[in-house]
C-alpha cells in the first residue's frame, strides 16, 4: 500500500480505538479489531472478569491466543487440574495454546480488565453468535467454531476457587445444553 492513498483507504475511527470504544457483543467482550480488519491473522478484543467470576473451561481446537491483563490479576489453569495453574498480575501476557483446556477466573475484590488476542476468525464468530443467545450459540460451538466445552470441571473449578458467578454465561438456559453434566446443573441452579 502507499502512503499516498491513505487517507483514501481508512477514517481515523477506523485506526483509533479509544477507552470504551469498540464494537459491543452479547458477552463480557468489546471486540476492539477484527480478524478481516488485521489481515485475517487475529483478533483484539477487552473484557472484564468480575470479582469471584469464573471464565469457563474450554478448549479451541484451531485459535492460538494471549491474554494481557490490564488491571488487577487473574488465575489461570491450563490443561486442567493436572495441568498449570497460576497467577498473572496486571501487566503479564498468558499464552493460551489451541487444543488446550483453559479457564481463568478473578479471586480479587476488584475487576480485572483484560486484552484477549485470539488467531484466525474463530473466537470472534462464536462471540458473534452469542447475539442468539447463550443457547444457540454455545450448543453447536464445536461444529461452528471448534470451541469444546469443558463443562464438568466448572464444579471442581467453582468450589476449590470460592467462585460465585460464570462470565458471559447466561445460566438459565445451560440445562438446555446435551450433556451437562448433573453436578453442574444444580451448581448453577438450571434443573430441579
Amino acid at each position: 500500500m502507499s502512503q499516498a492513498n491513505l487517507k483514501d483507504r481508512f477514517e481515523v475511527k477506523q485506526l483509533l480505538k479509544k477507552p470504551g470504544e469498540g464494537e459491543e457483543t452479547a458477552t463480557h467482550l468489546r471486540i476492539k479489531a477484527r480478524s478481516r480488519d488485521m489481515g485475517g491473522d487475529f483478533s483484539v478484543m477487552e473484557g472484564v472478569i468480575n470479582p469471584k467470576e469464573l471464565l469457563a473451561p474450554h478448549t479451541h481446537k484451531f485459535e492460538d491466543q494471549m491474554v494481557y491483563v490490564i488491571t488487577s490479576e487473574l488465575v489461570f489453569q491450563l490443561g486442567g487440574a493436572d495441568g498449570l495453574t497460576f497467577t498473572a498480575p496486571a501487566g503479564s501476557y498468558v499464552q493460551k495454546p489451541r487444543g488446550i483446556m483453559h479457564a481463568f477466573w478473578n479471586i480479587t475484590d476488584t475487576p480485572a480488565h483484560y486484552i484477549e488476542l485470539s488467531g484466525r476468525d474463530g473466537f470472534e464468530g462464536f462471540v458473534d453468535s452469542q447475539q442468539q443467545g447463550t443457547l444457540k450459540g454455545t450448543r453447536n460451538a464445536e461444529r461452528d467454531w471448534g470451541m469444546i466445552w469443558n463443562l464438568e470441571e466448572l464444579v471442581r473449578l467453582m468450589k476449590e476457587n470460592k467462585l460465585t458467578s460464570l462470565a458471559a454465561m447466561d445460566t438459565e438456559h445451560l440445562a438446555s445444553l446435551p450433556n451437562i453434566p448433573g453436578p453442574v446443573a444444580k451448581l448453577l441452579g438450571v434443573r430441579g
